[in-house]
């Protein structure tokens, strides 16, 4: 069993130069940034009010006790600004209303940079008018009483006797949850999580390694839109677009993306860029074309300056060219920053997702570090993913469809260049296309593949999978526990022909009060 490491994400450390209190809030040191500014003292900070509830008996002696519970903390920063000229006084003030704007954001003190509360400015007192030099206090709301270790510690399991075991070590002073990663090196179909406190089961405990059965097939990569020539004829989902232009590739040390390359010639105001069409190869069985699949994408669609313009259409095509399904990723937007995702479904548009394309995950699931999304044809229904949630949709006519091309476009206005009027980054990453129910006999395509990452939020109870959440995974009786102050052991278990087992690390807070 293998003892812990740290993940360092220190925010601050202490400066011998500055008061033993000086306030760091979300990352940013208030006697550090705010001119003449300097911290004289904090309340707050120790022990946690509990209130207790209590109700009547009706007895003569007291009241019974129902429960108790840690009330928000409120933490008072007493300061000075002492300021050499009114200008300078005012200057320091504006710095420090910015310093403050955050909400529930990590607040630490230089006397214990290794800890963190989450916390809001909820006010502060009127200091006297007239001068340049006052005593003045903050009020930080807290929520969550609490405070947390800046060090995520980090366990890693090991085989003892044949099963994989860690050792969880919490130093703190109340129990937290508990998160998982754990990554596969061969094909699994159960994840067991066990201790004293409870368990955690995802899949099903007595899938097979091999049978008769019907598997999906990996037909087609990116690499076979990179390897393929520009398309300059019809582009089905948007037939009025000028398509002369080509695309490109953009390289670097293990990524291939696909971009435009040049635009063509076109009408103003009309879209005009690059195409490229691939047909869907046979089978293992010979048969040419998927009535049933699954095809997974990978976006990089990021503005960098306010009225970029772009689009991007991925589309499933029939022999004779019928759009099956697709999207439609583009922004119109000449002035601001609004983009849009389209389903398309028979040749129509069936659903716009609009959204903002900035670096914030909350705001674009198609930014850098994300941009996962994946459509798929099971008869007559046809599911979309989006920020999450899978969106299906029945439409009768495409039941008997059979996807024998994917189409790809990039394009933007004509008129308009592909230097800063065109979106950032306009890239398609990753495209995988499945086709899915192809009889045959070999290994299981089991729930985890080999690569596979699953992760496990403690907290939130939430289950992903190479980054996508996934539902339905979870065993009915499964039990979240939390690790307790001091030592908890933890057994993981999976399919007797996962050998070798997944690597499995495990990751928890240290929480005080």
């Amino acid at each position: 069993m293998s003892a812990y490491t740290f993940v360092d994400i220190t925010e601050a450390s202490p400066t011998p130069a500055l008061p033993s209190e000086a306030v760091w809030f979300d990352g940013i040191c208030l006697d550090l940034e705010v001119s003449s500014f300097r911290t004289l003292g904090v309340q707050g900070r120790e022990i946690a009010e509990k209130e207790i509830d209590t109700y009547d008996t009706g007895n003569d002696a007291g009241e019974a006790f129902r429960r108790a519970y840690y009330k928000t903390r409120t933490i008072t920063v007493t300061y000075q600004i002492k300021a050499a000229s009114s200008e300078q006084f005012r200057e320091s003030y504006n710095q420090l209303n910015r310093c403050l704007q955050a909400e529930q954001a990590r607040l630490i003190f230089n006397d214990e940079p290794d800890k963190y509360f989450i916390a809001t400015k909820a006010s502060n007192n009127e200091v006297d008018a007239g001068q340049n030099s006052v005593i003045g206090n903050i009020e930080f709301l807290c929520s969550d009483p609490r405070k947390y270790s800046v060090v995520e510690k980090v366990f890693k399991a090991s085989l003892v006797s044949g099963i994989l075991k860690t050792r969880i070590y919490n130093s703190g002073s109340l129990p937290v949850p508990i998160n998982y990663k754990i990554t596969h090196s061969h094909d699994n179909g159960y994840i067991g999580i066990v201790s004293e406190h409870g368990a955690i089961q995802l899949g099903k405990m007595q899938e097979a390694d091999g049978e008769t059965y019907q598997q999906n097939e990996n037909l087609l990569g990116i690499q076979a839109i990179v390897s393929a020539q520009d398309d300059h004829g019809t582009n089905y989902m948007h037939p009025n677009h000028d398509m002369g232009g080509t695309l490109g590739v953009l390289s670097g040390e293990n990524y291939q993306h696909m971009v435009i390359g040049s635009m063509g010639t076109g009408q103003s105001g009309k879209w005009c860029g690059g195409m490229r069409t691939v047909s869907i190869p046979a089978d293992s069985a010979g048969v040419i074309g998927a009535q049933n699949f699954w095809c997974y994408i990978n976006w990089w669609f990021e503005s960098g300056l306010m009225g970029q313009t772009a689009e991007q259409s991925i589309a499933f095509l029939t022999a004779d060219n019928k759009v099956i399904c697709g999207y439609s990723l583009y922004k119109t937007d000449m002035s601001g920053n609004t983009a849009a995702l389209e389903f398309w479904l028979n040749g129509k548009v069936v659903a716009t997702k609009n959204f903002t394309p900035s670096s914030k995950d909350s705001d674009n699931p198609f930014n850098y570090g994300r941009g996962h999304q994946d459509v798929r044809k099971e008869g007559d229904k046809i599911t979309f993913y989006w920020f999450g949630s899978y969106i299906p949709y029945v439409d009768s006519a495409v039941k008997d469809m059979i996807c024998t091309k994917i189409q790809v476009a990039f394009t933007q206005y004509f008129g308009r260049n592909l230097g800063d009027q065109y979106v950032t980054r306009n890239y398609l990453r990753v495209l995988s296309f499945q086709k899915m129910n192809v009889e045959k006999w070999r290994d299981v395509p089991n729930r985890y593949s080999s690569g596979d990452v699953v992760t496990i939020d403690g907290g939130t109870t939430k289950v992903y999978r190479n980054g996508m959440n996934i539902t339905g995974d979870e065993i009915t009786g499964s039990k979240y526990f939390l690790a307790p102050p001091g030592v908890t052991d933890v057994e993981f278990y999976c399919s007797d022909f996962c050998d070798p087992p997944p690597a499995v690390d495990v990751f928890i807070r240290e929480a005080y009060l």
